[in-house]
């Protein structure tokens, strides 16, 4: 008995799978036209030619890439000088992300790695200017240890994250900010004028890390390192506290190293690109 009279096995709709993959080309279409724009981000204007030659892609490929996404409005073409550029569209997607971000969220799993290998309190503050509040903690395990209370206030005088801030900033936006510095002591090392405390702040630029030497609280000390959004302005810092019997000198440039390390990763992921720290 032959099956004539059965019903059709229902065709599935859509594309069938390739070889490689259901949707392989598309996918790897995505992934060059993304490549291409990682290359657009990197490089006011270019050539396709230059193009080309960073992603490893024909220049037929390239091209046709780049007509799709000039089309989206997601690249712009210079007609006179032949070069290519990011496009408006790519901001307005971009620009998504500036909405949302949040430095704390962003910097919550890199204060956990730099606390686990430095066994110390690692902290983060924003800079409202001309504030800047303590908004997170990884704390040490160690009974004696470091604390800020979210949401407390820094001292620009006299912590690591004040001076971290003074030191990236241009000589007269410096003393701008510190026409509201009341200098109140809190430790006999505590900076007490203007002058020791700028010239702190050179020895800063000069390290790349800022240096709290108990000057906010006796017996402790701190080192922290700006954080920039995209413009290369403060938006933040991080910094490593503990006892001065734990901080001893022979830690200040291993913990300083770890710090700048830590606060470039923090800049490139907050400013959406990589803005070199001092």
């Amino acid at each position: 008995m032959n099956d004539i009279n059965q019903p059709d096995t229902p065709r599935r709709r859509g594309r069938p799978p390739s070889a490689n993959g259901e949707g392989s080309s598309d996918i790897q279409s995505l992934d060059r036209a993304v490549s291409i724009l990682e290359v657009l981000a990197g490089i006011d204007f270019t050539s396709l030619a230059e193009i080309s030659r960073r992603t490893g892609l024909p220049i037929s490929t390239v091209h046709r890439q780049l007509q799709t996404l000039e089309h989206r409005g997601l690249v712009g073409h210079d007609i006179e000088t032949g070069l290519w550029s990011v496009g408006v569209g790519l901001f307005r997607i971009g620009s998504a992300y500036l909405r949302i971000r949040k430095l704390p969220e962003i910097a919550r799993p890199v204060l956990r790695a730099l606390q686990r290998a430095t066994d110390e309190t690692v902290n983060l503050s924003v800079f409202e200017d001309p504030a800047i509040i303590c908004v997170g903690q990884a704390e040490s395990h160690a009974s004696v240890r470091a604390f800020f209370r979210p949401g407390s206030e820094l001292p620009l005088h006299a912590s690591a994250a004040g001076k971290a801030v003074l030191a990236v900033l241009a000589p007269e936006q410096r003393i701008k900010l510190l026409r509201s510095c009341k200098y109140t002591r809190f430790t006999k090392t505590t900076h007490s004028d203007q002058t020791s405390l700028l010239d702190d702040v050179e020895q800063t630029v000069r390290r790349g890390y800022a240096l709290d030497n108990e000057e906010h609280a006796f017996g402790m000390r701190c080192i922290g390192t700006a954080i920039l959004n995209e413009f290369g302005e403060p938006a933040g810092t991080i910094s490593v506290s503990a006892p001065n019997f734990r901080m001893t000198d022979d830690r200040i440039v291993p913990l300083g190293k770890a710090l700048k390390e830590a606060a470039q990763r923090l800049t490139a992921l907050y400013a959406g690109r990589d803005v070199r720290i001092g």
